[in-house]
């Protein structure tokens, strides 16, 4: 009996991992297994090796489970493959689509990101970080964003002085360093440089080269993007129990909310730095100066709230044929409700910063309207629990707590025609640009870097269209102008003044370091 059992879990573990891409309809990829995935088949230093070789052996777009299905494409040309449209569609080739035109026009559909919940309930309290939220908070900061930075000056002439200004101190502390044939460690005078500028955009400061508060940011952000991929931290999300023997496996998730803490209370020292010195009739000096200055205008007017009640009351006029006909049952107006004038009061209540006020305020044009829709008024002395019954209506201040927080998957999507697969809503989706510039068929030798390929015979530079440095679609980074700049005269200004060379007889291995991000491994140069 024991034997015919053990058969049949494996014959179920197999068929789960050859089948479950085909039962849900998505493209191939690597067979997973239950509740971990793919993730025994990543290679420890997360490097793009193993996504190569499934490109090659999946094709260009292939699903990876970690633990929950991730449809990655990994390709600039996403084509359609005759062998593919014969296995999963019985119908007309479909036309090339660039995996940018993908990212950009169907940018909608691509721009919700999976919230961990777990992970955000730690860090800060609950759905309000920016990079993992899809809901209306990460759209309505990114237009903020955009106006308060180009109002405090970002990436303008003054910002270049500025980065020209960092690139002559940096040279001369490398070449004071350098001194008599000694190595010297670039990565801090790089971040000394890059951090500053963000540091005065962020917070109407600079910092001198040798200020200890660089060294700790420095500190912070390597020690938190290497907790944060630690096995037991990425695993929270399924196991949350897992704190339970933090303790006994070397305290990683201590770590990561001590390391959290320690970034958190730094920024808030700064903001009260920035707020000390606030004038609300000045103009903004930084973006947390135009960020103090935008929560005191909401704070004082309630423009948004104000506004979302005018249009609640606007929808439940154009419904008034429905909410006010008293031959329609309660329950189906409670639905109308729910479904038409509710998501009216409440679209973007997931950004709100409600106060008692103005949550007491939301309850009394709730109720106002679910008693008129009941035939009743404030007269018949009819308690509110009892008219939420009869509308099956809950209360306000709940739903506002669903909405914020709610769980979507990573770029929760609705549905959509990739290539030839349906890809279904809540799918997520990575666009892993990384595996086009390590493909050998877009570049020969690609771990070489060769400038010819990106020059012409006069020596002018030729964009490449394969080549995505930083991110696009609805979400790109809101500072790519800063860093191409900042990029450009950093690394013109090194050139120009010094001379580089490797320590070793042998240049430094192209390894990247273990963390939730990939960057190069700690090496010396010769200056």
């Amino acid at each position: 009996m024991i034997f015919y059992l053990v058969l049949l879990a494996i014959i179920t573990l197999v068929c789960y991992s050859l089948f479950i891409n085909r039962i849900k309809g998505l493209p191939p990829g690597p067979p997973p297994l239950p509740l971990i995935g793919n993730f025994h088949q990543f290679e420890i230093d997360m490097d793009n090796v193993k996504f190569v070789e499934w490109k090659k052996k999946y094709g260009r777009v292939f699903t990876i489970w970690i633990p929950y299905p991730v449809v990655v494409l990994s390709d600039h040309d996403v084509r359609t493959f005759e062998s593919v449209l014969m296995r999963f569609r019985s119908s007309s080739s479909i036309p090339l689509q660039l995996l940018q035109e993908h990212i950009v026009k169907d940018g909608d559909k691509f721009s919700d990101r999976i919230n961990p919940k777990v992970m955000m309930d730690i860090l800060v309290g609950g759905e309000y970080g920016l990079i993992f939220n899809d809901n209306n908070m990460w759209k309505e900061q990114r237009r903020f964003a955009l106006h308060a930075l180009r109002d405090v000056g970002f990436n303008n002439a003054t910002v270049q002085n500025t980065a020209i200004d960092y690139s002559q101190e940096i040279v001369a502390r490398w070449k004071q360093q350098g001194a008599g044939q000694k190595p010297v460690d670039l990565t801090m005078g790089v971040m000394v440089g890059v951090a500053n500028i963000i540091w005065q955009q962020t917070f109407g400061r600079t910092l001198p080269y040798d200020d200890p508060l660089l060294e700790r940011v420095k500190d912070l952000a390597k020690e938190f993007v290497t907790t944060m991929a630690h096995p037991a931290v990425l695993a929270m999300e399924l196991f949350p129990s897992i704190r339970k023997v933090d303790k006994f496996i070397g305290n990683p998730i201590k770590k990561f909310i001590d390391v959290n803490n320690e970034f958190l209370a730094l920024i808030e020292k700064e903001l009260a730095i920035v707020y000390k010195d606030f004038n609300e009739d000045e103009e903004a000096k930084c973006f947390a100066d135009a960020f103090i200055r935008e929560m005191k205008r909401r704070e004082a007017k309630g423009e948004e709230l104000e506004h979302r009640i005018k249009c609640a009351w606007m929808k439940w006029r154009g419904c008034g044929g429905v909410m006010n006909d008293r031959r329609i049952s309660l329950k189906l107006k409670g639905k109308v409700y729910k479904s038409v004038i509710r998501p009216t009061l409440l679209y973007g209540s997931e950004m709100w910063p409600i106060s008692e006020r103005q949550m007491d305020k939301m309850m009394v044009v709730e109720m106002k309207m679910l008693r008129w829709a009941c035939g009743l008024n404030v007269h018949d002395r009819v308690r509110n629990e009892a008219i939420r019954a009869m509308t099956k209506c809950a209360k306000l201040e709940g739903k506002i707590r669903e909405r914020r927080l709610r769980w979507f998957g990573h770029v929760k999507r609705r549905e959509k025609e990739h290539v030839c697969y349906s890809i279904p809503a809540g799918t997520g989706v990575i666009p892993e640009f990384s595996i086009v510039h390590m493909d050998e068929k877009e570049y020969e030798r690609p771990e070489y870097f060769c400038p010819e390929r990106h020059i012409n015979e006069a020596g002018e530079f030729v964009k490449d269209p394969r080549i995505t440095p930083f991110s696009i679609g609805k979400r790109s980074c809101l500072g790519e102008g800063l860093a191409r700049m900042e990029l450009f005269l950093y690394f013109t200004s090194f050139i120009q003044h010094l001379s580089f060379y490797p320590i070793s007889r042998v240049p430094p291995a192209l390894n990247t370091q273990i963390s939730f991000t990939r960057s190069p491994a700690p090496f010396n140069d010769g200056i």
